[in-house]
């Protein structure tokens, strides 16, 4: 058992201006028994399965049928078919070309093949869509966009899945008429930015420039005030943040002084991130109602108005970010990054001792919630005001009461995101730091520390944040997402998202009641604290079968 790490330095915090503390509340209905909707759950995942072993046998008896016929490229394909759809954890991007017709000129076995395929695809896809329409009406909305992301993986021109991912036809002009391109999938966005007079590219370098630009960018020339300078000169002015480069994406708007490429790398990371938070958070961002009517619509309209994008603020060195960062938190206090929810702003700083991006991923999370909601607590907190006939309107503090782990366990949990070279995307990785110190607190009893579930859920922001234990609460609040994130291939998943709604959308119409994951689950808390104990050791019993496997496998290298 490797040794255990504690966190010893204060990685992020959520920071408001002024204020006293409000109660959230929020009345919700009793919960669904909880046997019933285990049921319902395990039905659709036993139904989900059997879609796909039978989509398994089919490529398999295919991909046999292709070799037989010497179609070994026709045979990669259905091998690349088998791992096109992942569990939560691992996923990767979506094919972006349609698929191109199949050719009359094919000779017969190869057009057959295509055939083949097509219809298994076809057929697969059409199931598993059903059964994800089936998990949105059963109240398992994160399940259900799951299945659709995986709908897509198994049949990429599935145009209903496509439309509910947001995804919309591009014909390139420059590409029309070019054999076997019929078109790609994109979002609203990049059809904006590439179409029109002046369209835009997406350049691996420089992000989204002109098309008509390309080549000067290329050349060491950069655009300031109407003018044309050098690569050197523009870097010499952007060295002052007062001049920085803005890079503008979808959602994100970064400013830094770091580096035009360095800034276009971060936004990417912060796009992908963002994406797969909106995707598999889709009830957090979107009513019932609202999500009902995104599997409804066939098309969806890309003239909607674009909500202000959210800041990010890269400095090139901690000496610039501590600057920034004076007046915002008490003196002695030590951030690798913050969220500042006065002007819903991240602040972060190129650190030369760190290559990952855990601590832009934590504020992030912070921010994507606060401001996705803020007008809804806005709303509470006028409704909380007029109740008690204030005429000062405060401002709404989250989880005064209760609950407050949620607030920074999920931030913890998403720190786990992770992006492979080939564009992969992972996360809730059993061995990332925050979940394997959650489990040795609980499970080994040199660093044991566990405080029981209704007392954990119960704790208000004061009484955790003064806690005398406060890092080990911060780890058993990471080891809570994660149990509810994954156990038992999300039972609590889509629960742990309507509990955060709850408390950051509180109701004005009921603004003295507290959310509780009790009244949502109905599950006890007992029985939530022995789920959590074997959650965790079953993510030991993983930790240890990948260390016997690495062992395994390294005892196969012959030694030089």
């Amino acid at each position: 058992m490797q040794q255990l790490r504690p966190v010893t330095r204060l990685r992020s915090t959520v920071c408001r201006a002024g204020g006293v503390l409000v109660a959230l509340v929020l009345l919700l209905p009793a919960a669904a028994d909880e046997t019933t909707r285990d049921r319902r759950h395990l039905l659709l995942g036993e139904r989900r399965a059997e879609i796909f072993d039978s989509l398994k046998s089919e490529l398999v008896a295919t991909r046999e049928w292709a070799l037989q016929r010497g179609l070994t490229d026709a045979a990669a394909e259905i091998d690349r078919q088998l791992n096109a759809a992942g569990p939560l954890y691992s996923s990767s991007e979506l094919p972006a070309l349609l698929r191109a017709d199949a050719s009359a000129q094919l000779p017969p076995v190869e057009s057959l093949f295509q055939q083949r395929m097509i219809r298994i695809r076809s057929e697969h896809a059409s199931r598993l869509y059903t059964l994800a329409r089936s998990a949105l009406r059963s109240d398992f909305p994160s399940l259900a966009f799951s299945m659709v992301e995986e709908v897509v993986r198994i049949d990429p021109d599935h145009r209903l899945g496509r439309s509910i991912l947001g995804d919309e036809v591009f014909v390139d002009p420059a590409r029309r008429g070019e054999p076997g391109y019929n078109g790609e999938w994109v979002s609203a966005f990049e059809k904006r930015m590439r179409s029109g007079r002046s369209p835009h590219v997406d350049h691996p370098r420089f992000g989204w420039i002109p098309d008509s630009a390309v080549d000067r960018y290329e050349e060491g020339l950069r655009p300031w005030r109407g003018d044309w300078i050098s690569e050197g000169r523009e870097q010499e002015l952007r060295r002052d943040f007062r001049s920085a480069w803005e890079i503008p994406s979808e959602n994100f708007l970064v400013r830094t002084n770091v580096g035009l490429e360095e800034g276009v790398q971060l936004s990417r990371r912060l796009e992908l991130f963002h994406a797969w938070f909106r995707q598999h958070f889709a009830a957090f961002f979107e009513t019932p109602a609202e999500l009902e009517d995104r599997f409804e619509r066939t098309v969806r309209s890309s003239r909607s108005s674009r909500p202000r994008p959210l800041e990010v603020h890269y400095f090139a060195s901690r000496a610039e970010y501590q600057e920034q960062m004076r007046g915002k938190l008490p003196p002695g206090i030590e951030t690798n990054g913050l969220y500042w929810q006065p002007d819903r702003t991240c602040y972060f700083f190129d650190d030369p001792e760190s290559s990952d991006y855990s601590t832009m991923y934590h504020e992030a999370t912070h921010q994507i919630l606060d401001v996705a909601t803020a007008d809804a607590r806005r709303t509470a907190a006028r409704a909380l005001a007029a109740k008690f006939r204030q005429r000062t309107v405060e401002e709404w503090t989250l989880c005064s009461k209760s609950n407050f782990w949620i607030i920074e366990g999920l931030a913890c949990y998403f720190e786990s995101f992770a992006v492979g070279e080939s564009g992969e995307i992972s996360i809730g990785d059993p061995a990332w730091i925050r979940f394997d110190t959650a489990r040795q607190r609980l499970l080994d009893p040199a660093f044991h520390f566990y405080l029981p579930a209704e007392q954990f859920f119960g704790l208000g922001m004061n009484e955790f944040q003064q806690h005398p234990q406060i890092s080990p609460l911060y780890s058993q609040a990471s080891g809570f997402a994660h149990f509810l994130m994954h156990y038992e291939d999300g039972l609590y998943r889509d629960q742990l998202i309507e509990l955060l709604a709850a408390i950051y959308r509180p109701d004005p119409k009921n603004v003295l009641a507290q959310p509780s994951f009790y009244r949502i689950t109905g599950v006890r808390w007992q029985t939530l604290d022995q789920q959590y104990h074997e959650h965790m050791r079953n993510l030991e019993d993983q930790l240890r079968a990948r260390a016997a496997k690495s062992r395994q496998q390294s005892s196969l290298i012959p030694e030089p």
